[in-house]
């Protein structure tokens, strides 16, 4: 997903350009996962555990802090963490292996395999591919339709259903968009070909092969003694977030053990040991360049002069080397995967305190170390300025938006009359409901989470507090028609990752208590 949260600002803002040093020696392992050491000291993350690979050989497996806050467990090479979008690399090499059987061929339509699929532009519908799916190329901008599986209850089917509705905004294949749905399409498509669903693909084809004992397709499929790195925020331990739709995009529990052979595969052009697990056509076809991504000034700065997505899998330049890489962001998890072909060289980097920065941190110490790069700045140290400059960015925008309010209004109706139930055509139903502290809104395919108590904010509008901690507050409007009656609301809940704004809950007529 990352990663399937947006990571509000890039560490590479708060990093140097880097020059290449005179010849030296490459690194050794000890002083290496000393520099990582050192960064997790400044930082502080509430576990992290690392792996490189160099050569066709794991030389670094390193681990800090805790799998869990409340038991005080030590994260190890065997904790479990959800690798989140770094499983969108499994499902496309999934199907990377069924076209090189023969199964599949790349420019098959989606819709020979799932004609019951619909967009809103019925030319993409009809034309819609397997790589412009796993390309993110598919006219959904970045997140798009996220909030059908984000703590529903929907199923891959139900979510099919609704993709008709979300609306069309970037330009069919000339536009990147980031989109975990399609994952799951591609993930359909596996079931449909195999007659397998894509966990017990991704098992048979990768896992059970390559000697991945202890990963699992999804938190469901975890045995009851797994070792667990369970996530965290701010340093509370949360709950795991259960995948019900969508989990080829983002359900993958795994750890740097076994990680560390998934990497040592694709750097050997799918060859592991004396097995071919793909061919080096399948793994070439996931790691060439598909649909164009941006470069910033500052990622220029940085010494990067392409960036692009290929098939579960970016890449870009890192002072003259091909990077590929896919990072990863759930509630509680961070992770990241990245390779340098030219290098052998290939590091796994998991989290489960979604902690800013430390990712990048790693990353850059490690790389710029194999590469014989020369850094004149101390990473971490800039990364704490950032993320102190962050979290006051955040405090003034929060304040901002409390600033807002205009106080000594009242509303239009009673809090009664707004009670009844809603439906958006495109997420489903809502209701009002009043309870002993007032009306209580609930947006019933995820009520476990998207549930709260509606506060006067002003006018015609109420605040929300769902129980999410990842969202902020949100701010619900209603309007009205010439009669006076409401109609429907409307949600301001601000989101890089979820689009509370294109959703319109219409009011269902005959409702109200």
């Amino acid at each position: 997903m990352k990663k399937l949260f947006a990571l509000f600002v890039s560490v590479w803002l708060a990093v140097p350009y880097v020059t290449p040093a005179l010849s030296q020696d490459q690194p050794s392992a000890s002083s290496l996962t000393q520099s990582i050491e050192q960064a997790c000291q400044t930082l502080d993350p509430a576990g992290l555990a690392v792996a490189v690979v160099k050569d066709g050989k794991t030389e670094i497996l390193y681990t800090y802090g805790k799998e869990s806050m409340a038991t005080g467990q030590q994260v190890t090479a065997g904790s479990l963490f959800n690798i989140a979008s770094c499983s969108k690399a499994f499902t496309a090499a999934s199907l990377a292996v069924l076209v090189q059987e023969g199964k599949l061929q790349w420019d098959d339509l989606v819709t020979q395999y799932i004609p019951e699929l619909k967009l809103a532009d019925p030319y993409i519908t009809s034309n819609l591919n397997l790589i412009d799916i796993l390309a993110h190329r598919s006219g959904f901008s970045t997140f798009t339709g996220d909030l059908l599986w984000y703590r529903t209850d929907y199923t891959n089917e139900q979510i099919i259903e609704r993709m008709r509705y979300l609306p069309i905004e970037n330009e069919f294949r000339s536009e990147y968009g980031y989109q975990n749905n399609m994952y799951m399409v591609a993930g359909e498509i596996i079931e449909r070909v195999t007659g397998k669903s894509w966990s017990a693909f991704v098992k048979e084809r990768f896992f059970d092969p390559l000697g991945m004992k202890a990963t699992a397709a999804s938190s469901d499929e975890l045995p009851a003694n797994a070792d667990i790195a369970y996530p965290h925020d701010q340093g509370e331990q949360m709950e795991i977030y259960d995948f019900q739709g969508t989990k080829p995009a983002a359900s993958i529990y795994s750890n740097i053990r076994d990680l560390s052979r998934w990497v040592q595969m694709w750097l050997a052009e799918g060859r592991y040991g004396d097995h071919t697990i793909m061919n080096p056509g399948a793994v070439s076809a996931c790691l060439t360049p598909r649909t164009l991504l941006g470069v910033s000034r500052a990622r220029e700065k940085q010494g990067t002069h392409f960036r692009a997505y290929g098939l579960g899998w970016s890449m870009y330049d890192y002072n003259g080397v091909k990077v590929v890489e896919h990072s990863g962001g759930m509630p509680g998890y961070l992770s990241k995967i990245t390779m340098v072909p030219e290098h052998d060289l290939g590091i796994v980097i998991l989290n489960n305190g979604f902690d800013l920065f430390i990712r990048q941190v790693v990353l850059n110490t490690v790389m710029d170390a194999y590469l014989e790069l020369e850094a004149e700045k101390d990473y971490a140290e800039e990364a704490v300025k950032v993320r102190e400059r962050y979290l006051k960015s955040q405090k003034k925008e929060r304040e901002k938006r409390l600033g807002h309010r205009i106080e000594n209004t009242n509303p239009s109706l009673k809090p009664q009359d707004y009670q009844g139930s809603y439906v958006d055509k495109f997420y489903g139903k809502a209701e009002i409901r009043m309870t002993d502290e007032g009306p209580e809104l609930s947006l019933l395919p995820a009520a476990e989470f998207f549930t709260s108590t509606m506060k006067h904010w002003h006018y015609d509008t109420y605040r929300v507090d769902f129980k999410d901690p990842f969202l902020p507050f949100g701010l619900v409007t209603f309007d009205f028609n010439s009669k006076g009656e409401v109609r429907g609301f409307s949600i301001d809940l601000p989101s890089n990752d979820f689009h509370f704004q294109n959703l319109y809950f219409e009011k269902i007529p005959g409702t109200a208590d």
